[in-house]
């Protein structure tokens, strides 16, 4: 009897055991959840947009070096990833028919040149001439009609004595004879006279025609003068086109910065019109472009938000990630997707080189949501695409 009643009180205590064991069980699931629940409605966990197509690229555009002239190659200096100066020369082709060509053009430059200058001096020379031969034709008629008047002074005089002497004869004062030398010596001044004219005509008609001569000839070397000046500029336009085409036997950097995607010519090879040898990156700020689907960025990435890159080829487990700030969205599709710029954030620590034409995947932050909303959308997700269409 008292061995089946310790029996007994042994199986009640471990009933009750078992139920205490069983009450706190069904707590602990309790508060689980009642945990998960809270977790799921109050907690936030933030959604991203993704895009596979992301690169790093210079904030200012990058210049192709373009072979401008089909030639053979004599010169190569294409250092990949090299700093280059604006104007450096990158290739050199072989231009010595041009060149030749220029020497020639320059030469006939320089003769007209020389030309121009002898004639020049040719013109203004006989310029002084003319207005010498102006200034002596003026005085030499000056002279002639001086000496006219003072003849024609001496025959009026001689009028005036040989009516005199008539007069004289008349009244039986003087002889014969005197009046005919009175008379002879008129007619010998007003022949003199005469010859004064004839001689001033002459002196007027010859200075005209002596300075005409001279003015139709410097006009002539005018002429000529403006001609040479034709041939010169022509022989000037020669030379800046064949200068132009030898400028286009060298190809030279752009703008500053590095040299990328370099495709180098072998020295002697010939190259082909608008063959692109390597691009120069300038050693700008670098900024962070990504192309999202439209459904992903349209209307949900903005301005501010945060982002963050996984670049190739850098494990982010090992060199982390590039973080970013949105800057600009594209309003417009291109291609199929939306451009998105970011600024890359200088604080940030990173073991990777911001360099241009690193390629990887954006993560954009666009909202925080509960784990609820999370499990709803997939959940819609779901039986959006179990609906038979």
């Amino acid at each position: 009897m008292p061995s089946d009643f310790r029996q007994t009180s042994s199986a009640l205590r471990g009933d009750q055991e078992r139920s205490r064991r069983s009450l706190i069980l069904v707590g602990i699931l309790g508060l689980l959840l009642v945990a998960v629940g809270l977790w799921v409605t109050l907690a936030r966990v933030p959604v991203y947009a993704v895009s596979e197509f992301a690169r790093l690229q210079a904030r200012d555009a990058v210049h192709p070096v373009d072979i401008q002239i089909a030639g053979r190659v004599m010169a190569v200096n294409l250092p990949i990833g090299g700093n280059v100066r604006q104007g450096d020369v990158l290739i050199a082709l072989d231009a010595t028919d041009i060149g030749l060509r220029l020497d020639d053009a320059r030469a006939a430059e320089r003769g007209l040149t020389a030309q121009i200058t002898a004639l020049d001096a040719e013109i203004a020379a006989r310029e002084e001439a003319l207005a010498s031969t102006s200034t002596l034709g003026r005085a030499s008629v000056s002279e002639a009609r001086a000496a006219r008047s003072q003849t024609e002074a001496q025959a009026s005089f001689a009028s005036r004595e040989r009516e005199r002497a008539d007069l004289m004869r008349q009244a039986g004062v003087v002889a014969e004879s005197d009046v005919d030398r009175a008379a002879a010596t008129w007619v010998q001044a007003k022949a003199a006279v005469t010859a004064h004219d004839h001689r001033l005509t002459v002196l007027s008609t010859e200075t005209h025609r002596d300075i005409a001569d001279r003015r139709a000839q410097n006009d002539s070397l005018r002429r000529s003068l403006a001609a040479l000046h034709a041939e010169r500029d022509s022989a000037g336009v020669a030379v800046k086109r064949l200068e132009i085409e030898v400028a286009r036997h060298t190809v030279r950097a752009p703008i500053d910065g590095l040299l990328g995607q370099v495709r180098a010519p072998q020295v002697g090879s010939v190259v082909t019109v608008g063959q692109t040898v390597a691009v120069v990156t300038p050693e700008t700020a670098i900024q962070l472009v990504a192309d999202f689907a439209p459904a992903a960025a349209i209307g949900r990435v903005r301005r501010g938000q945060h982002a963050r890159m996984r670049v190739t080829g850098f494990p982010w487990t090992q060199y982390g990630m590039l973080h970013a700030t949105v800057t600009a969205v594209s309003s417009e599709v291109s291609d199929g997707r939306i451009r998105v710029e970011l600024a890359l954030d200088p604080q940030a620590p990173s073991a990777i080189p911001s360099r241009h034409g690193l390629i990887g995947e954006v993560e954009i932050e666009i909202e925080q949501v509960s784990p609820g909303v999370l499990l709803a959308r997939s959940a819609g997700q779901l039986f959006d695409h179990s609906e038979p269409r």
